[in-house]
């Protein structure tokens, strides 16, 4: 699934990209979800209460809130949503890298062109998209780099995930969440938390403490096996 947003206050503009998107979702056999928003202002507030996007179409010449404005304050929210810019005009590509644009589309955009960066975007996002712990809370949707987590905690039937910055809470299983990161670095070293190996800071036999300084107890059965997996991770480093 790739969550896009298309944002241009000409409403003959917005039929065409989602046209467009339509025939690259039969084509490449993608599922696509599309937003249309017709001002910036609109597109600030979906960020704002609840969305999040992979790829955002963006016109720079809009009435109100302009295309750039729109981008600095979407970067204050998301800073990895790959922005395509889209305008008549070229003279501002210049003012665009404040808000590290994607890529540049000049109206009026054909269907090989849209294609080309699309394909494009979309293979950065699949890069990137398995990169992510993305997981629903509420009418929220969140990604979070996996390098960014610390740990996951299971408290009753919620889990709740720590990075530096946050914690955030929300219905799952850890075993199930541990099966969906069985290809990363995350090690379960009790039946309450599933580590990321990366922000290990020290390995102790009974417990370990982490980059943030907190320390988790390890359970009793896990102790052999992690042992031997933490040994041979850290002389990797070496």
């Amino acid at each position: 699934m790739i969550k896009i947003a298309v944002c241009d206050d000409d409403i003959a503009f917005t039929g065409t990209t989602q046209t467009f998107l339509d025939q690259i979702a039969k084509e490449q056999h993608l599922e696509l979800e599309v937003s249309i928003f017709l001002s910036g202002k609109s597109l600030v507030q979906e960020y704002q209460e609840i969305n999040h996007f992979d790829l955002i179409f963006l016109d720079i010449e809009m009435n109100g809130m302009d295309g750039i404005e729109t981008a600095k304050l979407i970067r204050e929210k998301d800073y990895h949503v790959l922005i395509v810019y889209i305008s008549s005009h070229e003279e501002y590509l210049r003012q665009l890298f404040e808000a590290e644009p994607f890529r540049f589309l000049k109206k009026p955009v054909g269907y090989e062109d849209f294609l080309s960066v699309f394909l494009l975007a979309q293979k950065r996002i699949s890069a990137m998209q398995n990169n992510y712990f993305c997981f629903r809370s509420g009418k929220n949707i969140t990604k979070i780099l996996c390098k960014d987590i610390l740990y996951f905690e299971s408290s009753g039937r919620k889990v709740l995930l720590h990075t530096l910055q946050h914690s955030y809470e929300f219905y799952d299983k850890l075993n199930h969440i541990e099966e969906n990161l069985k290809d990363f670095q995350f090690v379960r070293i009790h039946k309450a938390y599933l580590v990321n190996i990366d922000n290990v800071e020290s390995f102790q036999y009974e417990r370990l403490s982490l980059t943030d300084g907190t320390i988790l107890s390890i359970s009793e059965k896990n102790r052999p096996r992690l042992r031997n997996e933490f040994w041979h991770y850290f002389k990797k480093g070496e």
